[in-house]
């Protein structure tokens, strides 16, 4: 047998890769498009051309004048000198590179330059626009603004507010905090008026003069002065008074200045966001109203405001006079702006709850003249208890009981406090062991720590320079600040209140995600530098969990057991993951991966690994660099180091990491698979295959992927007689048309088919009704059916529509195809049966796409178990789909029925075992373990792609799962996220199997990436156990026993004594296989009278005995280049050439690129080596004897 029967071909497809101009951000996606054509048609990503002519104050005002104050945003429009807000695009620019390189408060010279912009048309400033910028090209140089003619001094505010726009110097006092409204904004005031300040930089405090100098402009109804400079004059000054009005009193004659409305009547209570924002609207005793918005930016939240206050309760309640629209509003500034008007007869100044040590505690009545008497030890007060005179500081855990008497003696009121340590707080005080800090709504002071990571321009993380040994509580933290200047390595001591914050999610992410501890600051100051912590060394310091998310419901903190909790004791810390093996394609800029020293992660045939019934796989890390340009597959590694901080965003933890420190990305030369399934005259081949969202245009299906797709059908899947389609598109696409036909859609799939070299298929399929069936709006997805008339027919008979239930008459479809849905299905697809014939043979394929799993919670999320919402409906979908099969056996029982399509659910899962019932088995079953996936999330290889047979076919049908997208990016030729299924019938296979035995062995699990290979062994009665029960799978294989093993291969016969004196001890039967496999020449000794039958054989050892055995027994093996593997470059030739033949030949695998030819074999390495040369002596004549 020649080499070449050993060498595996795999279609390849080579995209070639255009030119990056350097001066772009990233790679432009299309051609550009001009400001008046992204006016037009505000939707989509799009690259704009145009030229810089300001910066937008809102929608209607731009700033086409130099200084420019604001950093945030751009006026693009088609000719360099346009002034007409109307033809300018305002222009988002996110923190990041785009914004420091474009912005024009920084880069003046870029004034009336022509640029492209890529980014998300949007409506921006209410208005059409440019949002998430993400790239950009300078084409011609713009010219440095002539400079700002002086500013004109204005004496007050209320002249300030009238100046039209014109440069202008006013000084104010600072009456509010920073950033509670955008940015770092904040309110000024003097005698006369007020006004809002908006900028993205400002270092100032309430009761700071200030002089500015800017331009004013109205922002959604309300005046702003967006100022080039801030000088503070003076600090610590007297803020002006506050004006206490009637709700009617919120007008422009008040706009910017502090006020204050009195009894008023909370109506109308609402959140107005995730994020903590509320707002009431404020009932004065005359009827008038107005609305008050806090904003959660202040600190002050919904849920803290709801234990203090209701529906209905009277208060008192200060601000900001302010305007939205049209419509005038007070904008609070925190708790300081709510006070209870019908205060209870007792009342503390601190909520109960959590407070820091040494807080003072001030007890207060409501009734006039009544005094108060107190016990801290929770005993009930009376007359004769502590009189209460003066604040006090609780330094512990302390109920303070309190009555108030007066005319009269109040029922009794409790406080409960948790008092938490602040002298000395060290981060993992904050932290501490659980997922949600003690410390929220605390406030903590100098809190000190080395800058690690910026998120971005207002969040950082820091992390204590001198840890304990504690690893269970983390030593980092997030710090909120906006506009903070700060960089990795500076040295900071923060103050500032602690809380739980959802960094990044989806909008239920309050819900279901586990937050971040962070300090909101209101002190971010650098003291110095610092060198960085070194990092926590993932598989060496800690190893994580690799079965166990979560086992008890996150009522213990459990990180040696939990996965979800491991992860969580390390939020925000510096990792380092040592030279970590790629799980999957990059998506979404992320790469998942384990690290090298992960002894318990099991990896399959392509690098990936499996999700299971009992392991999802908690030691798998996703690694977040933002950059979705960038190459990788399963299988590929990274040569040293992957050194991040671990967030948490989107339902899981993540290692925010950047690109550029990114060890060397190693090519694990991962490839896509054929089929090993032949073509036969005889035989029926059913493919299953998910097309992800195809359809004939060419806009939203690109004709790479439609090629690609054709390719796949003929030289990967040998042109099935039956194709199921899945996600198969109406023909334009998701593009709202008003009708869901896919005529075309289908007719450009089968001509790439033929346009591969396959044959000329003919389809069949049943429109659904318009946007009724889920999926992309406007894109009607549905399932379908290709197959090749030459080799299949169509059975005639009436199409079913799309509101139609199948059903059966004498065996035979009513209708074909027809859909069966004999249960609602709303918003999902509705399967579809086909009735065929090959060779005389009848056979129904049932097609399926199960509702998605939208709706499922996140496996890391806060909820443990997650919900997992879409499973209810997926069960009574595949009920369905059996109970359907099952009226058709009741008339034909020898019934052929093939259900092939995407379940969007797992092989262990009840709505497979509801799909499959007692009358259906499931062939992905019977698929190697290591073989057993069709799809990749999150790390996780999965089976979401099944084919089911009636159980009369289970024996003579084959399965074969080919791997040629899911564990690839669209670079390495992916044309899908789902891997096609390929299933082969033999109508004329009557012999009965014999019946398997079953494994023995208690110490081997069907998990277990070993099983198959060790079972085939077993079953084959070429390899027993150490014991009856016992396989010992990880003890290592001794010469003797390799002996027994190639003896009982070659059914051996000694012709000769082996001359080895040492073996005279052994059992005769093993001194026989010895004498015979010397005989042969496939064994020497260690000399020629030692034989040493008890030595344990190395890796090196074993491949040199493979090697022998193939060169005897088949042909000559020649090597050309020898495998890639770092540490075999000192060994003898013959070493080289065996280690290189079992790369080849894929008998033995190495380790990140080393083989370790020293390594002792284990039992279970050599089952599989040995299984796996037995299947290329098939075909073999050679004879030992």
């Amino acid at each position: 047998m020649s080499k070449n029967v050993f060498t595996k071909i795999f279609l390849s497809l080579l995209l070639a890769l255009s030119a990056v101009l350097p001066t772009m951000a990233t790679a432009n996606a299309a051609e550009p498009i001009t400001v008046a054509e992204a006016i037009a048609n505000n939707s989509g990503t799009a690259t704009v051309k145009g030229y810089i002519v300001g910066t937008a104050n809102s929608g209607t005002s731009y700033d086409l004048e130099a200084p420019f104050a604001s950093a945030t945003n751009l006026g693009l429009a088609d000719s360099p000198d346009e002034t007409d807000p109307a033809k300018i695009l305002p222009v988002q620019l996110p923190t990041g590179a785009v914004r420091t390189a474009l912005n024009l408060k920084d880069n003046p010279q870029h004034y009336k330059a022509e640029v492209t912009i890529t980014g998300d048309l949007l409506k921006y400033f209410e208005v059409p626009g440019l949002r998430n910028a993400k790239a950009y090209t300078i084409i011609g140089e713009g010219t440095t603004p002539p400079p700002a003619p002086p500013a004109t001094i204005v004496d007050s505010i209320a002249k300030a507010r009238t100046s039209g726009g014109e440069l202008i110097q006013v000084e104010g006092i600072v009456t509010t905090g920073t950033g509670f409204w955008g940015g770092n904004a904040f309110y000024i005031q003097d005698e006369t008026a007020g006004m809002y300040v908006y900028t993205s930089s400002a270092n100032v405090a309430p009761g700071d003069k200030v002089r500015l100098t800017g331009k004013t402009s109205e922002y959604s109804g309300e005046l702003q002065l967006q100022p080039a400079s801030i000088e503070v004059v003076s600090k610590n000054n007297a803020l002006p008074k506050t004006q206490t009005v009637t709700p009617a009193g919120v007008n422009e004659e008040t706009q910017g200045e502090h006020i204050l409305i009195e009894n008023a009547v909370i109506t109308g209570l609402t959140s107005v966001n995730a994020y903590g924002t509320f707002e009431f609207t404020a009932k004065a005793e005359n009827g008038e109203t107005v609305v008050v918005r806090n904003d959660n930016r202040n600190g002050y939240l919904f849920d803290q405001f709801t234990k203090q206050y209701k529906e209905g309760d009277l208060i008192h309640v200060s601000g900001i006079a302010s305007k939205f629209n049209t419509s005038y509003q007070v904008k609070t500034l925190g708790s300081e702006s709510f006070d209870l008007v019908n205060k209870p007869a007792v009342y503390t100044n601190h909520f109960p709850g959590i407070i820091s040590d040494g807080t003072e505690i001030v007890l207060q009545s409501g009734w006039d003249n009544a005094k108060i008497y107190y016990t801290l030890d929770g005993s009930a007060p009376s007359a004769n208890s502590t009189l209460y005179t003066a604040p006090f500081k609780l330094a512990k855990d302390t109920t303070i009981k309190a009555i108030a008497i007066g005319d009269k003696t109040s029922e009794v009121f409790s406080f409960d406090y948790t008092v938490l340590k602040t002298a000395d707080l060290k981060i993992r005080d904050i932290q501490g062991d659980g997922h949600y800090s003690d410390y929220q709504g605390v406030v903590v002071n100098d809190i000190v720590g080395v800058v690690t990571h910026l998120y971005n321009s207002a969040n950082f993380v820091i992390q204590d320079t001198n840890p304990d040994n504690d690893l269970t509580t983390s030593e980092a933290i997030m710090v909120n600040k906006a506009s903070n200047g700060l960089v990795v390595g500076d040295l900071v001591k923060v103050s500032g209140t602690v809380e739980e914050h959802f960094q990044e999610g989806y909008s239920d992410m309050k819900d279901v995600d586990l937050p971040i501890t962070r300090i909101r600051a209101t002190e971010a100051a650098a003291t110095g530098t610092a060198p960085l912590p070194e990092p926590v060394v993932i598989g060496e310091d800690v190893q994580p969990p690799s079965e166990i998310i979560d086992n008890d419901g996150l009522t213990s903190f459990d990180p040696e057991e939990d996965g979800i909790d491991f992860w969580e004791s390390l939020e925000l810390m510096r990792l380092a993951v040592p030279n970590a093996k790629i799980l999957g394609p990059q998506g979404y800029g992320e790469v998942v991966v384990v690290a090298e020293n992960s002894p318990n992660t099991k990896f399959h045939k392509q690098g990936g690994i499996l999700l299971s019934e009992n392991d999802y796989n908690p030691e798998r890390i996703t690694v977040d660099f933002n950059n979705e340009k960038f190459i990788a597959k399963a299988g590929d590694s990274f040569d040293g180091d992957i050194i991040g901080v671990m967030g948490f965003g989107f339902g899981n933890y993540k290692l925010w990491a950047n690109e550029s420190d990114l060890p060397k990305l190693v090519d694990g030369e991962t490839k896509p698979e054929t089929t090993w399934i032949e073509n036969a005259d005889d035989k029926l081949t059913v493919a299953s295959y998910n097309v992800e969202n195809f359809s004939a245009d060419p806009n939203h299906t690109s004709n790479e992927k439609a090629a690609r797709l054709g390719e796949s059908f003929v030289k990967n899947l040998n042109s099935p007689d039956i194709i199921s389609l899945i996600e198969v598109q109406d023909n334009d696409g998701p593009v709202a048309s008003g009708n869901s036909d896919a005529t075309q859609s289908f007719e450009r799939l089968i001509a790439a088919i033929k346009a591969a070299g396959g044959p000329e298929y003919k389809f069949t399929d049943i429109a659904p009704e318009y946007n009724k069936d889920g999926g992309e709006p406007g894109g009607n997805i549905r399932v379908g059916f290709l197959y090749n008339p030459e080799r299949v027919s169509l059975v005639e008979g009436t199409k079913g529509s799309s509101t139609e239930t199948n059903s059966w008459k004498d065996g035979e479809l009513v209708l074909n195809p027809g859909r069966v849905q004999p249960i609602p299905m709303p918003g999902t697809r509705k399967p579809l049966a086909a009735q065929f014939e090959f060779q005389g043979e009848k056979v129904v394929v049932i097609t399926a796409h199960l509702n998605s799993k939208g709706g499922d919670q996140s496996l890391f999320g806060k909820n443990q178990p997650p919900v997992l919402g879409s499973v209810p409906e997926r069960i009574e979908l595949a009920k369905a789909i059996n109970g359907f099969i099952a009226e058709g056996q009741k008339q034909d029982p020898d019934l052929n029925v093939v259900v092939t399509g995407d379940m969007n659910d797992f092989e262990f899962t009840p709505a497979l075992k509801a799909l499959k019932g007692d009358n259906l088995t499931n062939k992905v079953e019977d698929v190697p373990l290591e073989d057993r996936f069709s799809y990749y999330y999150q790390g996780n290889s999965q089976v979401l792609d099944h084919i089911l047979v009636t159980n009369n076919l289970a024996d003579s049908t084959d399965i074969d799962m080919l791997h040629i997208n899911s564990m690839f990016m669209e670079y390495h030729g992916h044309a899908s996220d789902h891997d096609p299924v390929l299933a082969q019938i033999d109508f004329q296979a009557t012999e009965e199997e014999p019946e398997l035995p079953e494994m023995p062995f208690t110490d081997v699990f069907e998990s277990d990436w070993s099983y198959s290979h060790i079972y085939n062994l077993y079953r084959d009665q070429i390899i027993n156990g150490t014991t009856a029960t016992t396989f010992s799978p990880k003890q290592n294989l001794t010469r003797w026993q390799a002996v027994t093993i190639l003896s009982r291969i070659y059914d051996l016969e000694p012709t000769t004594k082996a001359p080895f004196k040492d073996i005279g001890r052994l059992p005769k039967e093993r001194q026989a296989e010895i004498n015979a496999a010397f005989a042969a020449g496939l064994i020497k000794g260690y000399s020629p009278t030692e034989f040493k039958p008890n030595e344990p054989i190395t890796r090196a050892h074993f491949a040199l005995l493979v090697h022998r055995l193939i060169e005897l027994s088949i042909d000559e093996y020649p090597v050309d280049k020898y495998a890639p593997y770092k540490d075999i470059s000192k060994l003898t030739k013959e070493e080289r050439e065996a280690i290189t033949v079992l790369y080849e030949l894929e008998i033995a695998t190495g380790y990140n690129n080393n083989f370790m030819p020293k390594k002792l074999a284990s039992r279970e390495e050599a089952a599989k080596m040995f299984d796996i040369f037995i299947d290329y002596l098939v075909g073999s004549e050679a004879d030992l004897q």
